[in-house]
C-alpha cells in the first residue's frame, strides 16, 4: 500500500535533536524500496544522502534568525507562500492513496503555509512532536523569563500578555501572531489528525492541547551507537553535560551543583549561558561542540552524564546514549528524559530546578564508584535488551505510516 513518503523539515543537515532523527530513516526507508523525497528548507545536505536513491529538494530558503532582511525574516516566518507553492508542486506528481507526507520541522524556515498545501491536496500527514511549536507560541511550554514550566493554557488571553520569550515581549508578540496564522491557515495541529509522540512524558503534556481524535503513534527514535564493551564508571573521573550550555537546558545548575558538591564537571557543546557557566565553575572541562566519536569519548570517561534541563524537553536522547554505553545518567524529574531513567537502578533523579539536590546526587556517586557501576551496568543491560536501532525505528515507521493510510484521517477544517 505504502509506495512514497515525503519527509518535511527545517534543515537538510543535522542541526539539532530533530534533524538528527529526520535524516536517519531516509536512505533505510529508499533502501527498502519506497520513493523517499526530502524536501527542506536550508541548505546544505547531509553528506549521508548524497548518492543515495532518495530525491532531495532544496527549498534555498533562509533560517528565520539568519535571514539578512528583517522583515522578510519577520513576515516569512509567519507564512512563506513561496515554500507552500514548491511542495505542492512536489505533491502534485503523487498519488495521496499511496503517499505519506511526515512533517518533522516547520517553524525555522519553512512555516506552516507547507502543511496547508498537504491538507489541500488530501494526503495523509502526521507530525513528529519534536517539541511544543505546534501548541506553543515560543515552542516550549516555559516561561524563558521566570525560567520555569508554563502552565497557562496556550493562545489563552494570559498567555497572551504574558512576557515569556527568550529575547522579549515584541518576538512573543510575533510568536502569538504566527501561531495565530499556523492554527488558522496553516491548520496545524488544527487540521492534522496523525502525531508521533517520542516520550510518554511529552505526550501527557500535548494530548490535552492536540486535537480531540487524533491518532498517536509511538516511534522508537534512532541512537547510533554500536554494541561494545560497557564503559567503566567506577574509573571515570568528572561528570559530563552534553548540549546546548542555555538557561532552560540547566547548564548554569550544573555548574552550581558542581562547584557545590566539589566534582569535577564536563560541557559539551556550547551556546548563550556558556560565560555565565565558565564564571560560575571556571574549573571545568569545555570541550565545545564534538563530533560522534568526540561525544561518545566524553561520555564513557565520565562518571555519569548530568541532564538538568528546566524545562519540560520530549525525550533527551543523551540519557539513551549514555545507557548504551554503559554510563549511568543523573536527571531532572520535571522533564521527559527521566522516562529513560529507572531511579537507584540506572540513574539517579534530582528535584527539578534545585541545584542543592543536584549536589548531592553528583556527591552520592562521586563518593561510591562503585555504585556508579551497577548503575552504569544495569543502564547497559536494560538498553540492549530492546536496544534502539535504525532498523528498529524504520520498521515502526513503516508499521506507523501503513496503518494511517488504512485507518488515519486528518481533520476536517472548514477553510
Amino acid at each position: 500500500m505504502l509506495k512514497n513518503v515525503v519527509i518535511l523539515n527545517d534543515h537538510g543537515y543535522i542541526s539539532g535533536g530533530a534533524a538528527q532523527v529526520a535524516l536517519a530513516s531516509i536512505n533505510t526507508l529508499a533502501d527498502r524500496g519506497i520513493r523517499v523525497f526530502f524536501v527542506f528548507g536550508v541548505a546544505p545536505v547531509d553528506d549521508r544522502l548524497n548518492g543515495g536513491q532518495a530525491r532531495i529538494i532544496d527549498l534555498g530558503k533562509h533560517e528565520s534568525l539568519l535571514n539578512p532582511s528583517r522583515v522578510k525574516a519577520a513576515l516569512l516566518g509567519i507564512w512563506d507562500a513561496d515554500s507552500g507553492r514548491k511542495v505542492g508542486l512536489v505533491l502534485n506528481s503523487l498519488d495521496p492513496s499511496v503517499t505519506i507526507v511526515h512533517v518533522h520541522t516547520w517553524t525555522k524556515a519553512l512555516s506552516a503555509s507547507v502543511v496547508r498545501e498537504v491538507h489541500r491536496r488530501g494526503f495523509k500527514l502526521v507530525c513528529t512532536l519534536h517539541d511544543y511549536f505546534s501548541v506553543c507560541p515560543n515552542g516550549g511550554l516555559y516561561n524563558y523569563q521566570l525560567r520555569r514550566p508554563c502552565f497557562l493554557k496556550p493562545m489563552s488571553s494570559a498567555c497572551i500578555r504574558s512576557n515569556c520569550d527568550s529575547r522579549s515581549y515584541a518576538q512573543k508578540l510575533w510568536r502569538v501572531a504566527r501561531h495565530l496564522v499556523q492554527e488558522k491557515y496553516g491548520l496545524m495541529p488544527t487540521g492534522v489528525g496523525n502525531f508521533i509522540s517520542v516520550s510518554d512524558f511529552s505526550a501527557r503534556i500535548l494530548k490535552d492541547y492536540l486535537p480531540s481524535g487524533a491518532h498517536f503513534f509511538r516511534v522508537t527514535n534512532p541512537i547510533d551507537i554500536e554494541e561494545s564493551t560497557p564503559a567503566r564508571p567506577s574509573a571515570a573521573r568528572g561528570f559530563a553535560f552534553v548540549g546546548r550550555l542555555s538557561p532552560e537546558k540547566g547548564a548554569d545548575l550544573f555548574a552550581q551543583a558542581a562547584v557545590d558538591a566539589g566534582v569535577v564537571a564536563r560541557f559539551v557543546g556550547s551556546g548563550e549561558a556558556e560565560t555565565r557557566v565558565r564564571d560560575i565553575c571556571p574549573q571545568a572541562e569545555f570541550l565545545g561542540w564534538q563530533d560522534r566519536a568526540g561525544v561518545i569519548d566524553a561520555i564513557r570517561r565520565s562518571r555519569a552524564v548530568v541532564f538538568p534541563s528546566l524545562w519540560y524537553e520530549t525525550q533527551g536522547l543523551v540519557v539513551k546514549e549514555a545507557a548504551a554505553l554503559g554510563v549511568p545518567s543523573i536527571v531532572s524529574d520535571g522533564c521527559a528524559a527521566r522516562d529513560s531513567v529507572v531511579d537507584r537502578v540506572t540513574g539517579l533523579l534530582f528535584r527539578a530546578g534545585d541545584p542543592g539536590d543536584l549536589a548531592a546526587k553528583l556527591r552520592m556517586l562521586e563518593d561510591s564508584p562503585s555504585l556508579a557501576e551497577e548503575y552504569g551496568n544495569n543502564a547497559y543491560a536494560r538498553y540492549w535488551s530492546a536496544p534502539c536501532t535504525l532498523a528498529r525505528h524504520v520498521g515502526e515507521l513503516i508499521d506507523c505510516y501503513q496503518s494511517i493510510l488504512r485507518n488515519g484521517t486528518d481533520r476536517d477544517v472548514h477553510e
